[in-house]
């Protein structure tokens, strides 16, 4: 836990935070008294900026005489924060058009990833909904062939599974659409952790015509859901912009991010570990990963229909501009859920 300050000391480290993050050089008590306005003398700023640094909120990198802040530094300054500052007009209509109108939910979130991180200049992290939180929409029977069905799972939240099927004996095109009609009066509108099991009891009951067909939807949406509750499905983008802006001190730290940001398992993991609080912000060493100790993350939930919902985030310096990358986030998040909605016709 960060010590507590008094007002005029929380002033100077607040005043760090800000113009380090806003031109990345070390701050002296010279340029704080001359560009801050604290209303106290160099020799009052030098001995708080001593016991600021005592304190382990500050550092001087090298032999500069400057501070710079510690992480412990940047966690105070956040915890300390009223309020964030807001997305332009124009910057929050144009976030809404860019995101509504998307035709499916892989379009949607490829395109906050987006946006997020031309936003935010940095690495933008979207999580989908969970599948084994959705309820099933609709399954769609395509018939393609004498011996070939695709089948296409909705799920309310938007996401969508296809599936070819490839069947040992020839199926009538009408009998594809019988077997869709009695697959969707029994499976719509379930949770789809149960649909393989419906799907498979109206094959048992089926005609022999169409039980092949009903019997391999079944199994088809058994082995997606498998698959797709084996991991959550997430989008980055703009991790290029980690290797700009001249952010990290060394080549190693921009390759260790970059090789983190490849495991998605891994990101993931960072992920649910801040997401204790929401919106959430882990600074440095309060990440699981000393990979990623030049790093903060900054995230947030988003809602979806039936009570799912994911994460959007991004992963940048701990440098960063944490009041305007807070609102971003936040921002983003509003509109995606609002994006969703009119995604799957909930609005």
């Amino acid at each position: 836990m960060a010590p507590a300050l008094d007002e005029r000391r929380a002033a100077i480290l607040n005043a760090i935070v800000q113009d380090y993050v806003r031109g990345g050089e070390p701050v002296g008590s010279k340029r704080l008294v001359e560009e801050w306005n604290l209303g106290v003398s160099p020799a009052t700023v030098r001995s708080d900026m001593a016991a600021l640094e005592e304190a382990g909120l500050i550092t001087h990198p090298h032999t500069s005489a400057g501070r710079i802040p510690t992480d412990a530094g940047y966690r105070h300054f956040v915890d300390g924060l009223t309020a964030t500052e807001p997305l332009r007009s124009e910057q929050a209509a144009a976030l809404e058009n860019l995101l509504m109108g998307s035709p499916d939910l892989e379009e949607l979130l490829r395109r906050t990833s987006s946006v997020l991180s031309r936003l935010t200049r940095f690495a933008a992290l979207v999580v989908a909904p969970r599948l084994d939180r959705s309820r099933l929409r609709h399954i769609e029977l395509v018939h393609l062939a004498p011996t070939s069905v695709l089948a296409v799972l909705i799920v309310d939240t938007g996401r969508v599974e296809k599936r070819m099927l490839e069947l040992d004996a020839p199926v009538a095109e009408h009998d594809v659409q019988r077997a869709r009609h009695a697959i969707n009066d029994a499976a719509a509108n379930l949770p789809v952790a149960q649909a393989p099991d419906v799907v498979a009891g109206v094959a048992a009951g089926a005609p022999a015509e169409v039980r092949p067909l009903i019997e391999a939807v079944a199994a088809a949406v058994r082995k997606g859901l498998a698959s797709a509750m084996a991991g959550d499905q997430l989008f980055v983008g703009g991790s290029a912009n980690m290797a700009g802006g001249g952010y990290f001190e060394r080549l190693e730290q921009v390759k260790s991010v970059f090789e983190t940001l490849e495991e998605q398992v891994v990101v993931l993991q960072v992920l649910r570990e801040a997401l204790e609080d929401d919106p959430a912000v882990r600074i440095g060493t309060e990440l699981p990963l000393v990979e990623l100790a030049a790093c903060s993350v900054v995230a947030a939930r988003y809602s979806a229909t039936g009570g799912s919902g994911g994460t959007v985030g991004v992963l940048g310096p701990t440098r960063m501009d944490y009041p305007r990358t807070l609102a971003a986030v936040q921002a983003v998040a509003s509109s995606l859920e609002k994006a969703l909605a009119e995604l799957t016709g909930a609005s």
